[in-house]
């Protein structure tokens, strides 16, 4: 045996025909690229945006969600499967640049331990991952029919196979030829070799040289095809990673509404979408994890988030072209979004292109129902492993349907009619909106302007019968506390969450512009909130608008009070209380573990749903949607109502007056007398 592990590259191959491999990836190479280019001119045509800011976040979200696949593995089949493919390409990677190095530009590298532990071994087992993940996906995609499998996805996934297994053959037929001593360390080869024990010395020859120009040239067929096929995602996902947003989660785009130079709001078409929107629907892998976790598409609704995003991609490869070569030679948009060309007139399409270019981005290319069934719950994105910003796509598309077409569901209309005229959705009066404190002795900031927190009800705090004991039981414990507080009263309008998230920026910007001028005059810091939806406005719209506050909920107050001492803690009497995470305060502002202290603190046993956390169910009641009607499948609310009786819980406690709402219905949907209720009157109960 020698005594310096090594072995012989490319052996077996003449030498003189290595021109050949070159020649054939430098072609290979040139359709990549050639595909790439085609992909980039088509997201182009979106609008700017900035995704280059803070690149050391990016890194990190990079080494995290691209690198290490964190959010992959989050599904643990399917992630491990994923795993092993993507662990074993990158390690073969590496092995065929070192081995090109050592070739090409004469670096011995292959040879001693590094041999021994990496080229053969690590590499060995690499590719037998490579293999087994194939074979799994292979079978999954055939057996699973709720994947969306196309042909295009069986044939790079038997490549593949195909290639990984030729690479065994390769390394069998080389270790049996040269009788390799070190053969042991390549445990999967030396197997492999078995098979051409019998084989005469020209046999092995002429068949390694057969299978290693096969290996090769379905590999460079591989990489040709690479940007063209699904497999584009190993570029556009880490691509789409790092240019994700940076904003507070939930954050929608600015609109200027004062701006006398806006002609146009949220996107009517497909170029008024950013290129990162576009990239979003370039990266798109179809795995469905959105779906699987929507809970519009999940209760039978139009909506699907993959099918939306689908969509906007087949439409980008249909329209994209088209305006990526009007763009080109200089044509842009005028007010009526007409195309005119440098000399003034419009842009000659032919027939068939503006047959293409008629088509509306709602209706024709994405379902128009579809738009209006999201609760902008965040779930699609959470579970997402690209990072695909779907909800904000959604908004957009509402923006302009609302603002620009005055196309929306009818129920809507006076949704925005009360909010205009008496600040909130109901359309009470407005000088009644403080009525639910009368007999309460609930200060005004008019009367104690120096208050340490402004508590803000919110509409279904002012309001709603149901939500107004928690408003009576909230100001109970902070007053117990001795937490300096006042309201606004009279003064108070609706947030406008409810109405930019449907879409109507005009009447969101009126009443957010009203509320800031009025909180500014009292010189307003802190805010109480116990609706995670005025949270998110006062906290991450308004800042937008010059707003900047200090927002705290009421669960995470509570909490607070609670460890301080201020607020009586009950020993646990064992009732099992199901705690519902609202979309709004966990997914969107990371906020789990305070309601379930309250909870605690009031005695309860913490039961959890099966989909809690950052996996909660959406009530059915976000984005505007408390105040449309289910036109299809069933409601949001009686599915979560079914959820939280599977826990076999006594009671169900909420922090969201929309929660508490729809899981109240659902439960009576569901002929339970099971109660709701909100965290500040579990606690209230035991003070």
């Amino acid at each position: 045996m020698e005594d310096t592990a090594t072995r012989e590259v490319m052996w077996n191959i003449d030498h003189s025909l290595t021109w050949v491999m070159y020649l054939l990836f430098l072609v290979a190479l040139g359709f990549c690229i050639y595909f790439l280019v085609k992909r980039w001119r088509l997201m182009s045509i979106g609008a700017p945006v900035d995704r280059t800011s803070d690149w050391k976040v990016r890194a990190k979200g990079m080494i995290a969600d691209a690198l290490l696949q964190l959010r992959v593995l989050k599904k643990p089949g399917a992630g491990v499967m994923h795993l092993g493919m993507y662990v074993g390409m990158i390690i073969m990677l590496i092995a065929t640049v070192v081995t090109a190095a050592q070739f090409d530009l004469g670096f011995q590298l292959i040879y001693g331990d590094f041999y021994l532990y990496f080229m053969a071994l690590a590499v060995d087992l690499a590719g037998l991952a490579f293999c087994i993940a194939m074979v799994a996906c292979i079978i999954r995609r055939i057996v699973n029919k709720k994947l969306d499998t196309k042909p295009g996805d069986i044939i790079v996934l038997v490549l593949l196979l195909v290639i990984g297994l030729s690479g065994f053959a390769v390394e069998g037929l080389r270790i049996v030829g040269t009788d390799d001593p070190w053969r042991t360390w390549s445990p999967i080869g030396n197997m492999v070799s078995m098979l051409f024990v019998n084989f005469t010395p020209e046999q092995i020859s002429l068949t390694h040289q057969i299978i290693w120009w096969s290996h090769m040239g379905m590999a460079f067929a591989l990489i040709a095809y690479w940007m063209y096929s699904k497999l584009v995602h190993v570029l556009l996902m880490p691509a789409d990673v790092w240019c994700r947003s940076l904003e507070p989660k939930g954050t929608l785009p600015y609109i200027d509404v004062e701006d006398e130079n806006l002609t146009t709001m949220g996107v009517g078409q497909l170029e008024d979408f950013t290129w990162k929107d576009l990239l979003d629907a370039e990266a798109c892998i179809r795995c469905g994890r959105c779906e699987d976790v929507c809970p519009a598409f999940n209760t039978g609704k139009d909506l699907s988030p993959k099918n939306m995003v689908q969509s906007l991609r087949s439409e980008l490869e249909i329209r994209g072209p088209i305006v990526w070569k009007a763009q080109h030679e200089g044509a842009k948009r005028d007010e009526m979004g007409v195309y005119i060309a440098k000399g003034g007139e419009p842009y000659a399409f032919d027939e068939q292109q503006q047959s293409t270019m008629d088509r509306t981005l709602v209706g024709d290319a994405v379902n128009t129902r579809s738009i209006w069934d999201c609760t902008t719950c965040g779930a699609c994105m959470v579970a997402c492993p690209t990072l695909v910003e779907h909800a904000p796509k959604i908004v957009k598309m509402r923006t302009y349907q609302v603002s620009m077409e005055s196309a929306f569901p009818s129920e809507a209309q006076a949704t925005f009619r009360n909010l205009e005229n008496n600040g909130n959705p109901w359309g009470l009066g407005w000088q009644t909106r403080s009525k639910w404190a009368e007999g309460l002795d609930v200060p005004t900031l008019a009367e104690h302007p120096d208050a340490e927190y402004l508590y803000w009800p919110g509409c279904s705090g002012a309001f709603d019968a149901r939500s107004r004991k928690v408003s009576v039981a909230l100001v109970g414990l902070l007053k117990k506390a001795g937490v300096d507080f006042a309201i606004l009263g009279n003064e108070e309008k609706c947030c406008g969450d409810s109405a930019r998230r449907l879409g109507n920026e005009f009447v969101y910007y009126m009443l957010a512009q009203e509320n800031i001028a009025t909180l500014q005059a009292y010189g307003v810091k802190k805010i109480i909130v116990q609706c995670p939806h005025c949270m998110q406005a006062l906290s991450r719209d308004y800042p937008q608008l010059g707003g900047h506050f200090e927002v705290i909920h009421h669960s995470q107050l509570l909490a607070q009070l609670v460890r301080e001492g201020k607020l009586q803690c009950s020993a646990p009497d064992g009732k099992k209380i199901a705690v519902h995470d609202s979309c709004y305060l966990g997914r969107y502002q990371d906020e789990y573990e305070a309601p379930r202290a309250v909870v605690s603190a009031a005695g309860g046993h913490v039961v959890e749903f099966e989909r809690s956390h950052e996996k909660s169910f959406c009530c059915g009641a976000g984005g505007g949607r408390m105040w449309l009607e289910d036109a299809s499948g069933k409601r949001m609310g009686d599915e979560r109502a079914k959820q939280a009786l599977d826990t076999a819980c006594d009671e169900v406690a909420t922090s969201c007056p929309f929660c508490l709402t729809m899981l109240s219905d659902g439960m009576a949907a569901c002929d339970s007398e099971t109660k709701v209720c909100d965290i500040a009157e579990l606690l209230a109960q035991v003070q």
